[in-house]
C-alpha cells in the first residue's frame, strides 16, 4: 500500500498547490501533556456558574462522570474518586466547598490529585447564529497536587474548547437537546482525558506551498 503520495495542480515542478496524501491507516503517537498521574488517586471536580446550572442543572455531574470514565478507561494504574462521592461533597455534605482551597477539597475527597474543571461555556446555541443548534463546551482544566508539602499553584493547566458538530456539518435539527449535549460532553471528556495519557492519532495530509 502506498503510504505517501504527492499531487500537484497545474504548476511545473509541483511546488505551489502541492498536497501530501497519507495512508488513512497510518497513525502517530501523541505524548501526554501531563503524564505524571501514575498510580495516584484522582478526583474530578467540576464548577459551573449559577446561570449555567439554572439552564442545565446536571452540567457539572455530566462532565464529571464522563471525564472520570475516560480517564479511568485509559489510566488503569490510577485510582479515582467516584463521581457520586464528588457530588456528595458538592451537594450533600453541608460544606461550602466553593470557599475551600483546592488542597482542602482534595483532603476531604482523600485524593492525591484534584482535577478541577471550571466551565466557561455549556450550551446548545451556536455563538454566531442563535437559531442554529450547535453544542459548545469549554473549560479551564487545572490539576492540583494535594500533598501537604505542595504549594497552592496548579501543576498543570490548559483550556479546552469543543464545538459539536464541528466543521460545516448541517444543523442537528432532528436531535434532541439531551442527545446533542450527551454527544458533546462525550467528545469534551475524551479530549480532556487525552491530556493525561499517550495516544494514537491518524496522520493527516499536509499542504505545501
Amino acid at each position: 500500500m502506498i503510504s505517501l503520495l504527492l499531487l500537484s495542480f497545474g504548476v511545473p515542478g509541483g511546488c505551489p498547490g502541492a498536497y501530501f496524501l497519507v495512508d488513512p491507516e497510518k497513525t502517530e503517537t501523541v505524548k501526554a501533556d501531563y503524564g505524571k498521574i501514575g498510580d495516584r488517586k484522582v478526583a474530578v471536580l467540576v464548577w459551573a456558574d449559577r446561570s449555567t446550572l439554572d439552564e442545565y442543572s446536571q452540567a457539572g455531574r455530566q462532565v464529571c462522570r464522563a471525564v472520570t470514565y475516560y480517564m479511568k478507561k485509559n489510566l488503569p494504574k490510577a485510582q479515582f474518586v467516584s463521581p457520586r462521592e464528588v457530588a456528595a461533597l458538592q451537594d450533600g455534605s453541608g460544606l461550602d466547598w466553593q470557599s475551600m482551597s483546592n488542597q482542602e477539597i482534595g483532603k476531604e475527597l482523600k485524593c492525591d490529585l484534584l482535577l478541577r474543571l471550571d466551565l466557561l461555556e455549556f450550551t446548545t446555541r451556536a455563538s454566531d447564529t442563535i437559531e442554529l443548534r450547535k453544542a459548545r463546551i469549554s473549560a479551564t482544566v487545572n490539576v492540583y497536587d494535594c500533598s501537604p508539602d505542595r504549594g497552592l499553584d496548579a501543576v498543570y493547566e490548559k483550556e479546552i474548547r469543543i464545538t459539536h458538530p464541528s466543521g460545516s456539518l448541517p444543523a442537528v435539527a432532528d436531535m434532541s437537546e439531551e442527545d446533542l449535549l450527551h454527544d458533546a460532553v462525550e467528545r469534551f471528556a475524551e479530549e480532556t482525558a487525552r491530556c493525561f495519557y499517550d495516544h494514537e492519532v491518524k496522520l493527516k495530509g499536509r499542504r505545501q506551498w
